[in-house]
């Protein structure tokens, strides 16, 4: 629980962190401080000035007035580790619920010609060659479906002799929709119409071989439902490979309906839907079948595919009241 102080502090931070997808490290956003050696430090170089003064030493006067330079160099050198480095958010790739999301980030040095060293983003440390980007992983847990902000992340640096602490905050500003999480012990696909049950048994195959016939190939097609010599012929001429197929199986449809995930609250609901969806997909890579999802006041026609997998996903994580949260650091 944030006390009150810590409240403010934070909306304060915020005011001055807007989101944005890319932030560039300047005198304005970045904060600096003594670390706990600096302020050690300190106090020796004081007791040193002390002792010189009282005992008027030269020597003593040189080694405090060395000493209190090497400070504020590293000083100014903590501070410039970070001024001049922009950070870029890259695109993030939706994840189920309880998964961790990877969050992609670029660390650019190129505005000044030096390197910048031991950085530390969102507790990962980081180091910027002279004149170039480096690509950083940062993790963020989720916790539910739907959209979800980008916790604000710090970015820090104690080099080059750890005496201060520069740091500044970046709020990414774009949202990611996290898929709902999939049951784990998920029942098997559904049979009903137009789902397993019209299939055809391995008895059946057998008995009564269907006929093949060929298509042109299609994004999602198994790579062993290829018709490799007719396809080299075809490729030579310029046109697109062709996929074998069964005309009966071609017909086969796989549906996954909100009804039969009955007697399961809302999220149990969409969380089996979610692990049937990604059965079904990975049925679909196995013999080609086509599936589709039916929720209350929506239907996905049936397909297979990533790009159909992705939509029915994001489908699910849409559906019902939009869940918008952020994660707290």
């Amino acid at each position: 629980m944030l006390t009150a102080w810590q409240s403010r502090w934070r909306r304060w931070i915020d005011s001055r962190s807007p989101r944005q997808n890319q932030l560039t490290l300047t005198q304005r956003n970045v904060y600096i401080i003594p670390a706990k050696g600096g302020w050690v430090y300190a106090a020796v170089v004081a007791v040193l000035l002390v002792a010189a003064i009282n005992e008027q030493l030269n020597l003593a006067y040189a080694l405090a007035f060395l000493l209190g330079g090497v400070g504020l160099s590293a000083m100014w050198l903590t501070h410039g580790n970070l001024r001049g480095l922009s950070l870029t958010l890259g695109p993030s790739a939706s994840v189920h619920a309880g998964q961790p999301l990877q969050a992609h980030v670029v660390l650019d040095a190129r505005s000044r010609r030096r390197g910048r060293h031991g950085l530390t983003l969102a507790g990962q440390p980081c180091d910027v060659g002279a004149d170039q980007q480096t690509h950083v992983h940062v993790s963020v847990p989720t916790t539910q479906r739907g959209w979800m902000l980008l916790p604000r992340w710090r970015v820090e640096s104690t080099y080059p002799l750890g005496l201060f602490t520069a740091w500044a905050y970046w709020r990414a500003e774009p949202a990611v929709l996290i898929w709902p999480a999939l049951e784990p012990h998920a029942p098997p696909l559904p049979s009903g119409p137009g789902g397993e049950g019209d299939r055809p048994t391995s008895a059946q195959h057998m008995a009564a071989p269907l006929p093949e016939e060929v298509r042109e190939w299609q994004r999602g097609d198994a790579l062993r439902t290829v018709a490799w010599k007719k396809s080299a012929t075809r490729m030579a001429s310029g046109l697109n490979p062709v996929s074998r197929f069964h005309p009966a199986q071609a017909r086969q449809q796989l549906w996954i309906d909100w009804e039969d995930a009955h007697g399961l609250a809302t999220e149990a609901r969409l969380s089996r839907l979610a692990a049937w969806l990604v059965m079904a997909e990975q049925q679909a890579q196995h013999d080609g079948q086509i599936y589709g999802l039916r929720l209350p006041g929506v239907s996905l026609p049936c397909a297979h595919g990533h790009a159909h997998l992705q939509r029915c996903l994001d489908t699910l994580a849409q559906w019902g009241p939009p869940a918008r949260g952020e994660v707290d650091t």
